[in-house]
């Protein structure tokens, strides 16, 4: 077997796929943003966290800031369309719910909404912030997690009854098979 090098700074697609997750959080006011993230890791099971890595340049991380809060919400194959859509557009520009088919439904515990039309919904308190490069690890703590119902085999995804929208990078995107590989 051989290798090829490819440059340090692409190795991110080598990790690829990632669930594509559109993150929403609201401005001062409450008016919703959301923009489209890959990035998405569990870092604990108790407490419950996830991080996400997010440009301190984008929008939607100033409002998570603000707010102290954001929702998660994973994409199926059918949304790609709203996956380059939510991460073509800064919200500082554009109403993207105002001009995307998504809706959106009041969270319980959090003041971002989540998406009605996610497979995944998971509302997060801001639990902690750290810088790394380019991006900054946004560590979310889930206070509440919901799944469209009928999904899971147990407590993972059914691969024949939803298609997870992954994203491989440069602007290209895959999904599961149909059935698990034992």
């Amino acid at each position: 077997m051989s290798f090829i090098e490819i440059k340090p700074r692409s190795f991110v697609y080598l990790l690829q796929p990632k669930p594509v997750a559109i993150i929403v959080s609201v401005d001062s006011d409450g008016k919703p943003n959301g923009m489209t993230a890959a990035w998405l890791t569990p870092t604990s099971r108790d407490p419950p966290l996830l991080a996400v890595a997010i440009s301190p340049k984008r929008y939607t991380y100033e409002l998570i800031k603000q707010s102290r809060d954001f929702t998660v919400n994973i994409l199926d194959a059918s949304m790609v369309n709203e996956s380059e859509f939510f991460g073509s557009y800064s919200g500082k520009s554009i109403d993207k719910f105002k001009n995307s088919r998504l809706t959106l439904i009041k969270s319980k515990t959090v003041k971002s909404p989540y998406i009605g039309e996610a497979v995944t919904a998971l509302e997060c308190s801001l639990y902690s912030e750290h810088p790394a490069g380019d991006h900054a690890l946004v560590i979310g703590k889930v206070e509440k997690a919901y799944v469209r119902e009928g999904l899971l085999e147990g407590d993972i995804y059914d691969p024949s009854k939803v298609k997870i929208l992954l994203y491989l990078g440069g602007g290209k995107y895959t999904t599961t098979l149909d059935k698990l590989i034992t």
